[in-house]
């Protein structure tokens, strides 16, 4: 079976699953039923929706056929210490596309996405800022906490480190950073430059209304579902089912909230503009 050649890996609340649907589009690009199997990053807590074992992992590529492009959308593995050492053991040629946001607007939305699943139980945001300090001591965790690691928001937002680790493992050549805002502003140019970075076709037309592209893809991910195993089935309706879940979603920022976190990620974001060559947030 072939191995997965490519790789989203993050970050967050950052547009990867609409990116995916994009790419699903694609005839030379193969990606997982399953868009986030969190088979890489041994040093993380092990989520319950992710896929254990290699010969499963596998099986999510087994109808990749002939595609130049073979891959899944993790985006833990990120902020693991060890997912990108693991994936370039595993896959060598492997290319890495690394999507990022203003990472105050990053944590807020995870933090709402967390009430949502049941991750997180404090409503306000600023009190679950305020608990990161006792829960990564195993204090103050909610009753369905499943990934205790994704409760520490600020942790989460320093992209440089991350983004630095996977440049050093895989060299800038297989590496390709997608800024959030930047796809907003132009999502025709930015698909096409991760078109070209995946060296497949950047003319074939990519349907980039979300509604109709995924009335477009439909037909492979019903292919995809009939042989795919029960495993792989039931992790995807119970993924479904937490997305779905309509909890509390937290309350706006309070202005002053915001500029304290934005002065308090000032230098993170300095340093990761340095990596990059360009001006951010």
């Amino acid at each position: 079976m072939r191995k997965p050649n490519f790789f989203i890996v993050g970050a967050p609340r950052c547009a990867t699953t609409s990116v995916y649907t994009y790419l699903k589009q694609h005839p030379d690009i193969f990606l997982s039923l399953l868009k986030e199997p969190i088979f890489f990053g041994s040093d993380l807590t092990r989520q319950p929706l992710a896929i254990s074992g290699e010969e499963a992992y596998l099986g999510l590529f087994a109808r990749a056929g002939e595609a130049r492009v073979v891959g899944e959308g993790s985006v833990f593995y990120l902020m693991s210490q060890r997912a990108a050492e693991e994936i370039h053991a595993y896959s060598p040629e492997a290319r890495i596309l690394i999507m990022l946001r203003d990472p105050v607007e990053m944590m807020q939305s995870l933090h709402a996405l967390y009430l949502r699943s049941g991750n997180e139980e404090l409503v306000d945001f600023e009190q679950a800022l305020e608990a990161e300090a006792e829960r990564a001591q195993g204090q103050r965790l909610p009753a369905g906490v499943y990934f205790p690691e994704g409760l520490q928001y600020r942790s989460i937002a320093r992209f440089a480190a991350p983004v630095e680790r996977f440049l050093r493992v895989f060299g800038s050549e297989r590496v390709h950073v997608l800024i959030f805002e930047d796809l907003l502003k132009n999502p025709q140019g930015e698909l096409r430059r991760l078109l070209e970075f995946l060296q497949v076709d950047a003319d074939f037309p990519v349907e980039l209304d979300l509604e109709r592209a995924a009335q477009r893809i439909r037909p492979v991910v019903l292919r995809q579902m009939r042989s795919a195993t029960p495993e792989v089935l039931e992790k995807l309706k119970r993924k479904t089912a937490k997305h779905l879940h309509q909890g509390a979603r937290g309350a706006p920022l309070r202005p002053e909230l915001r500029a304290r976190l934005q002065e308090e990620l000032r230098p993170d974001v300095n340093r990761l503009e340095a990596v990059l060559g360009r001006t951010l947030w």
